[in-house]
């Protein structure tokens, strides 16, 4: 793999890019990303696929994908798609932050689009089955130097800039307890890279109960929000859980993910475990 930074280098680096410079990847970028995504793939235990689409091929010379306005500067794309019944959108959104992650590695800007596209004419154009859709999807370009009022109208809408304190996120033994920082903990860099990961209009909807040598991931949902067809709060989840299993495989501290017998907490749904075993 082609990766000249760190996981975690990445993950701080990376930021939502709406504006771009409209400099054209070059062919041996989609190549190392298309390699990328096929070994991420390789590990997906639920169907998922991950189509590219560019102005700059032959196949789509002549299409401009629709955006409503939110995209400038690029007419790249990563697209995420699903099946609509089997896919784990929990996994589908650790393995395309993945994806976004090894992107940002390279260079390139990135941005999550879960509904400001025209699904009908990226749809029509990826010729899908009955049983596929359209997850999300990823524009990706080179970052231009100077935002777009768009982009900073939407920044400052979703709140892109700020992140959840620690003790609204992250708790010890129990939800009534925030987890303090500390600096003898080598799991604080893990959860601070949690803190700062991306979600769908930075709704931060994962919440994190450390125990003992584990960490319970939960999901506290917005009522009334989404997606059509698509989980995209259990999406952040996968994004969480990304930069919590990297940037812990990074610092030497390993672990595994476990699905426990546990039982929802008020408001909140269980998802899953990390067990260290370092």
């Amino acid at each position: 793999m082609d990766q000249f930074k760190t996981w975690i280098e990445c993950i701080e680096e990376r930021i939502s890019v709406r504006t771009f410079d409209n400099r054209n990847l070059k062919q041996d970028d989609f190549v190392k990303i298309n390699e990328f995504i096929t070994e991420c793939l390789k590990e997906t235990k639920t169907p998922i696929k991950f189509k590219i689409l560019s102005s700059q091929t032959d196949e789509h010379s002549n299409q401009k994908f629709g955006t409503y306005g939110f995209i400038n500067g690029t007419n790249n794309f990563i697209v995420g798609i699903i099946d609509k019944i089997k896919t784990d959108p929990v996994e589908f959104g650790y393995t395309m932050e993945k994806v976004v992650l090894y992107a940002t590695c390279l260079g390139f800007g990135t941005c999550w689009l879960g509904g400001t596209f025209n699904r009908n004419q990226f749809e029509n154009v990826l010729n899908l089955n009955e049983n596929e859709s359209i997850g999300v999807l990823i524009a990706i370009g080179i970052k231009k130097d100077k935002q777009s009022f768009v982009d900073r109208a939407v920044r400052y809408a979703a709140k892109s800039n700020q992140r959840k304190p620690w003790e609204e996120l992250f708790y010890l033994d129990d939800i009534e307890t925030p987890l303090l920082k500390s600096s003898f903990d080598k799991y604080d860099k893990v959860i601070e890279m949690v803190r700062i990961a991306p979600s769908a209009s930075n709704k931060q909807p994962w919440r994190i109960i450390k125990n003992g040598n584990m960490f319970h991931f939960y999901l506290s949902r917005t009522p009334n929000y989404g997606v059509l067809g698509f989980d995209i709060q259990m999406n952040d989840i996968g994004i969480a859980m990304c930069h919590f299993e990297l940037s812990a495989k990074e610092l030497g501290l390993a672990g595994k993910w476990t699905k426990l017998d546990k039982s929802n907490l008020d408001g909140l749904e269980y998802i899953v475990s990390w067990i260290n075993t370092y």
